[in-house]
């Protein structure tokens, strides 16, 4: 499932490396790293609802003390 973001960070990382300008390295850098942070948020979606399920059944069976 991560190789798709790695596979996203390499080629962000190579079109930093290969920018002709600092002007198309900053827009490379702020627009490939928006799109990095939405592949991974949207790859790690069934493994946040794993965890908040898993969070929610052991509030259930070990409430906590007051």
């Amino acid at each position: 499932m991560y190789i798709i973001f790695f596979a996203f960070l390499y080629i962000w990382v190579m079109l930093l490396v290969t920018s002709t300008s600092w002007v198309a390295g900053i827009s490379v850098f702020i627009f490939g790293g928006g799109l990095l942070a939405v592949v991974y948020y949207l790859l790690d979606t069934p493994g946040r609802k794993i965890r908040r399920l898993a969070r929610e059944q052991d509030e259930e069976d070990n409430p906590p003390q007051s």
